[in-house]
């Protein structure tokens, strides 16, 4: 999706660089329907990066979701092998131990996994922040070179007037 947004870039940059200037002023004529098109192009890929930052953002509450789904199973399990031991009297205190010990590890396992799955969507979301950022920059530069350009030339046609 990048490359495609700097091509498209690149491609107005060539028509804005091959445009007609018009006499006597510091203006350029370009082909609109080109110029609307590429700027067609450029919608149609941005909404691609949106797609996928809402993929990730889903992404994430599905392993978050899962982590918690997981944890519960564990800890439900942990505690019916709980109860399962404190039923049995000759190891009622070590099945108690065992226990909260089961807890505690489905407790410390649902926070590890928790806490990759965080850091893995932040991670995802970093990188895409980054690639957006990326394409901002892209379109900022190209719209601070147009900028730059329509300044040339009124500076060249100030000094062919004069």
């Amino acid at each position: 999706m990048e490359n495609q947004i700097y091509l498209l870039i690149e491609q107005m940059e060539e028509i804005l660089d091959r445009a007609t200037k018009v006499p006597l002023m510091s203006k350029i004529m370009v082909d609109e329907d080109s110029i609307l098109e590429i700027l067609d192009r450029m919608r149609a890929v941005l909404p691609e990066e949106i797609k996928e930052a809402n993929f990730v953002i889903a992404e994430k509450d599905r392993m978050v979701e899962d982590a918690r789904t997981e944890a519960r199973r564990v800890i439900e399990r942990a505690q019916a092998q709980a109860e399962q031991l404190l039923t049995e009297n000759e190891i009622t205190l070590q099945a108690k131990a065992y226990s909260e010990e089961l807890v505690m590890k489905a407790q410390e396992y649902s926070r590890e996994v928790k806490m990759g799955t965080l850091k893995y969507s932040d991670e995802l979301l970093d990188d895409l922040e980054k690639r957006f950022e990326e394409a901002f920059n892209a379109i900022k530069s190209s719209r601070e070179e147009l900028v730059r350009m329509a300044r040339w030339d009124d500076r060249v046609q100030a000094t062919t007037e004069s």
